[in-house]
């Protein structure tokens, strides 16, 4: 274990985080199995007090575990690699820590991801007296139990590593990738230019139909297919910026280093642009939900319409910061130097 404050505020905020879930799973658990709003015995009294105690347990727990995985992510990205030998930034902290540094982080995206839609379907449900959604909302939030012991279990894993870790080759190990695999370099210099042009392409087509049904202009219920869009294009994205958009923050080519962006050298630009693809996601996930809930229960439709609209706003938004972060930066430098980074004018 690093025995670091961060560290320990870390676990603070997890362990707190996950006992507010754990309560409110459990409470969950209840409306799941014995759900019957037709009736008015004790029974679904106590379950429909569990379903309110839930849902106020369910919002703490979730504020928590986002604080803790912001930590996390700030432990990585800027902190702890000054422990590490060797490190200079999140790849040599990611390297000491293994493989269950990247399916830590994996897992406690799956779980962040599973409660935002729980909390977006939850707010839907506070619009009608009934609570018409108890039972699906109290699905939800159950689901995202085994992601979160899985996100807990390999962050332990992943920080025992790291305590005594023997020095890390760090950004070192990009640049000898990109001289010595020649295979892999020829692969993405093919596949890189496809992938830029897919997250072009892709984003004015994402935000194309964000603003049409940001502006009402659509009837269909269209939630499957802007939450694949939103989710494919961030991941589109997140390679372009680790092979295309970040030579120009370094203004060096070949390093693919993603994890230096969130350095103060580069104003902790990561962090801006990054959550701007991790908005553009949640915000697919939450109109999903909202379309979802749309189409199911007219009694909430003109509170899902509103938060769908809201969705696709805060979708174009996230695209339309990513893309001054990215393209924008590349266009200063062409204004500056006349030229591309490749050299091409």
């Amino acid at each position: 274990m690093i025995w670091h404050p961060l560290v320990w505020s870390f676990w603070a905020a997890a362990a707190s985080g996950s006992l507010l879930y754990a309560l409110a799973a459990m409470r969950s658990m209840d409306v799941v199995a014995n759900w019957a709003p037709m009736q008015a015995d004790a029974g679904q009294l106590r379950r429909e007090r569990h379903a309110e105690s839930a849902a106020l347990l369910g919002q703490g727990s979730m504020a928590c575990l986002v604080v803790a995985a912001v930590m996390g992510l700030i432990g990585i990205a800027m902190v702890w690699h000054r422990i590490i030998p060797g490190a200079m930034c999140g790849t040599g902290v990611l390297q000491a820590m293994g493989i269950v540094g990247p399916r830590a982080m994996f897992f406690w995206g799956l779980t962040i991801t599973l409660l935002y839609g729980w909390w977006v379907m939850n707010g839907l449900d506070d619009h009608h007296p009934q609570g018409v959604l108890i039972p699906t909302s109290a699905r939800l939030l159950v689901t995202a139990a085994p992601f979160l012991a899985l996100a807990l279990v390999h962050s332990w894993q992943a920080l025992m590593r790291v305590d005594g870790a023997p020095p890390v080759s760090c950004c070192a190990a990009v640049y000898d990738q990109v001289l010595d695999d020649a295979s892999t370099s020829t692969i993405m210099a093919r596949l890189t230019p496809a992938a830029v042009w897919g997250s072009l392409v892709g984003g004015v087509g994402l935000s194309t139909a964000a603003l049409s049904i940001a502006t009402r202009i659509p009837g269909r219920r269209l939630g499957a297919t802007i939450a694949a869009m939103a989710i494919a294009w961030s991941m589109l994205g997140a390679v372009c910026v680790k092979h295309v958009w970040s030579a120009y923050y370094y203004e060096v080519l070949s390093h693919p280093c993603p994890w230096c962006l969130f350095l103060a050298d580069y104003h902790g630009a990561g962090f801006f642009i990054f959550a701007c693809l991790a908005a553009v996601s949640l915000e697919g996930v939450a109109f999903w939900v909202a379309d979802h809930v749309y189409g199911t229960h007219p009694v909430l439709a003109r509170p899902a319409d509103r938060r769908r609209r809201t969705a696709a706003w805060r979708i174009l938004a996230g695209f339309t910061a990513f893309t001054i972060l990215t393209l924008g930066a590349a266009i200063a430098w062409r204004l500056r130097n006349g030229v591309w980074m490749d050299g091409s004018f």
